[in-house]
C-alpha cells in the first residue's frame, strides 16, 4: 500500500511522526528536509511500536506515479522527457516509474519508440535531444 500525502510538511509531521503506529518513510526531496525528518523521527523513537524504515532520496531522484486512468501517450512522453531532457542532468530527472498493469504495454511501446528517435551528439547542436 502506498499512501501519498500532499500537505504542508509541518502540518503532516505533527500528526504522522508522533503517532505510535508510524512505521516507514520514503522521502524524495532535499537533503536539508530529509535531515530534519530524520532528526524528528529519532527524537520520537520511544513513541513507536517498532523501528521505522526510513529511505531518503535526496539530490534529484524523482519518480513518476501513474493512475490507471492516465493517457498512455502522455505518460510515455512525461517519462522520456522527464528522464532525458538536459541529458538527465537536472535535479528533477525521473529515475523510475510506477505504471499500472493496464497501461504498461502501451506505455512501454511508446517510450521505446520515442527513445529510439532521439538524436544524440554535441550539446552545442540544439537539434539533439
Amino acid at each position: 500500500v502506498i499512501n501519498m500525502i500532499s500537505v504542508d510538511g509541518p502540518v503532516a509531521g505533527d500528526v504522522v511522526f508522533k503517532h505510535k503506529d508510524f512505521a516507514a518513510l520514503h522521502f524524495t526531496g532535499s537533503t536539508a528536509v530529509f535531515r530534519h525528518l530524520w532528526k524528528e523521527i529519532g527524537n520520537n523513537i520511544d513513541l513507536y511500536r517498532s523501528y521505522p524504515r526510513i529511505v531518503g532520496e535526496t539530490g534529484g531522484k524523482d519518480f513518476i506515479m501513474v493512475h490507471e486512468s492516465a493517457n498512455a501517450a502522455q505518460v510515455a512522453t512525461a517519462m522520456t522527457r522527464g528522464s532525458f531532457e538536459f541529458q538527465g542532468q537536472k535535479c528533477s530527472a525521473a529515475s523510475r516509474a510506477y505504471i499500472p498493469n493496464n497501461l504498461w504495454e502501451d506505455v512501454k511501446k511508446i517510450v521505446v519508440e520515442q527513445v529510439s528517435s532521439f538524436k544524440m551528439g554535441s550539446p552545442e547542436d540544439t537539434s539533439n535531444f
